[in-house]
């Protein structure tokens, strides 16, 4: 087995390693884009504004594949998922104090 996933990963173009990860061209466009829908998430939450909130969330799902590609979009996804609930949860409790967690 350990031949098998050799070979599948001499397959895969590499065109540069940057910190022992592979770098792909527009990756760093994916990596920018998604930390814009992060602040824009910031944003809308602060604002009150759930329909950008709610876009921001439906545009990332579906960049996310682009940029992580098929095989680890679940994970991302779910890392993304939480990054958005910590924003959900650090603006209410900066608006509505630290009680607003109680209710």
């Amino acid at each position: 087995m350990t031949g098998l996933r050799g070979n599948a990963d001499a397959k895969e173009r590499v065109y540069g390693k940057v910190g022992g990860f592979r770098w792909r061209p527009g990756s760093a466009l994916g990596s920018v884009t998604l930390a814009l829908l992060l602040f824009t998430e910031v944003a809308s939450s602060i604002v009150g504004s759930e329909a950008v909130f709610f876009s921001a969330l439906v545009v990332a799902w579906l960049v996310l594949p682009v940029v992580v590609g098929l095989r680890s979009v679940l994970d991302a996804g779910c890392l993304f998922m939480l990054l958005s609930l910590g924003i959900v949860v650090v603006v209410d409790v900066a608006n509505h104090g630290p009680g607003s967690l109680l209710t």
